[in-house]
């Protein structure tokens, strides 16, 4: 028998198809809300989208680098580790980016076609709290 531990297979395929998915939704909204924009807010929804693309892009490459990483046989845990934080980071900067483009639009939109400011407020707000609610039980509870 080796002294020699298997070596733990790391597993990002999944991260890269989510991450090349939300590259794809944003990409789709980006083309949706300019058709038929809203009165205001559509410079800084683009604006944050576009950053979130890059953010999005960033985590395919480094969910990717990771695993050939991975799959080499003399590559530290920590540099793949490296990697896979990076990756991890610049999805939910990505994704925090996407929320926030779209409680924006989401508010102007309903501002745009609906009369009283108050009622168009209530999205972003249920919007922003349930978002808030599943980030919190994913980052306390799973």
């Amino acid at each position: 028998m080796s002294n020699e531990e298997p070596k733990q297979k790391i597993n990002v395929r999944d991260w890269i198809v989510l991450s090349t998915v939300m590259i794809g939704a944003v990409l789709t909204i980006l083309a949706l809300i300019w058709q038929q924009p809203p009165d205001n807010g559509i410079i800084t929804s683009t604006f944050l989208l576009m950053v979130s693309f890059i953010f999005f892009v960033n985590s395919v490459s480094a969910n990717s680098k990771a695993q050939f990483e991975a799959n080499l046989s003399n590559v530290s845990e920590t540099r793949i580790n490296r990697f896979v934080t990076l990756a991890e980071f610049s999805f939910g900067l990505g994704f925090t980016l996407v929320i926030t483009g779209f409680t924006i639009l989401g508010y102007e939109y309903l501002l745009t076609h609906l009369a009283p400011p108050l009622v168009a407020l209530i999205l972003p707000i249920t919007f922003l709290i349930t978002t808030w609610i599943i980030i919190f039980i994913w980052t306390y509870y799973i």
